[in-house]
């Protein structure tokens, strides 16, 4: 049990950053390992502890947007035009641009809930989709900067990254790297694309934890020590993932997990014919 939950914490810590597919890793390594995830309040702490890592780097930027935003709530009770508040405050304009794409990431998680759900027990299909990542994050290597602006990233933008995201729910299809890779195609600069790919994350993670919580939840002493444990590696290891794929994608090298992915997807797609 010990094993499992530090194995879990690893897959969850790297994978959930690292732009090579947490689901999909989550749905091969079930397969290969027999490793079962060990209910609801498995996945509620594993995420929180992706959320704790997303906290510790961006928390700064965190704390500015929620500051702005309320004081650009009081400025829009005092008269002011929200479309002023979006183009002066760009805090409040990031937390906007945000909500806005958590829209379309909703909306396509519920419509289609169950076709994604049977993905889930089709590790073959976490196979092709780790190709498809691959090939996206390979395009990354071309610069689309010399039309990149920070000013340009708006709520088109936004709603195309959201639904991005909402997509990336199939196994093998990695919701950072796709994310990241479609800023950058519509000539978002990097580090842009980085920052707004995991805050965008947080309202996601946040509804799924609210939604799992409700559901009924028991543990016995020795399984609150292994989630314990499970949570420390995932938080400790999310961490430095994240530090790790911020500098990759400021250096212009994403590209370079598609020579994993690649290899990988192959791989599960044989072994599973």
């Amino acid at each position: 049990m010990l094993i499992k939950a530090i194995i879990l914490g690893l897959i969850q810590g790297l994978t959930e950053f690292l732009p090579i597919s947490s689901s999909g890793h989550l749905v091969i390594f079930k397969s290969f390992l027999d490793i079962e995830t060990q209910g609801v309040i498995w996945e509620i702490a594993l995420h929180f502890s992706t959320l704790l890592a997303i906290f510790c780097v961006f928390y700064k930027d965190i704390f500015m947007t929620l500051k702005s935003t309320c004081l650009s709530c009081k400025k829009l009770f005092s008269g002011e035009s929200i479309i002023n508040i979006f183009k002066n405050d760009p805090h409040t304009r990031l937390f906007l641009l945000i909500a806005i794409g958590t829209i379309p990431t909703v909306i396509i998680a519920f419509s289609f809930k169950n076709a994604f759900e049977s993905l889930f027990s089709k590790p073959g299909i976490a196979g092709y989709m780790l190709i498809v990542t691959g090939t996206m994050l390979w395009f990354t290597k071309y610069d689309f900067r010399n039309k990149s602006n920070k000013k340009n990233f708006g709520i088109v933008d936004s709603l195309i990254i959201g639904s991005v995201q909402g997509l990336a729910i199939t196994p093998g299809i990695s919701r950072s790297g796709t994310t990241i890779a479609t800023a950058t195609f519509r000539g978002v600069d990097r580090e842009t694309a980085a920052k707004f790919s995991f805050l965008l994350v947080i309202p996601v993670i946040l509804g799924g934890m609210a939604t799992m919580a409700k559901d009924t939840i028991s543990l016995k002493n020795d399984e609150i020590f292994f989630l314990i444990i499970g949570s420390i590696v995932a938080a400790i290891t999310g961490y430095i993932s994240l530090r790790i794929l911020i500098r990759v994608v400021n250096n212009g090298k994403l590209h370079l997990f598609s020579y994993y992915c690649w290899p990988v997807g192959l791989f599960v797609i044989l072994f599973f014919i």
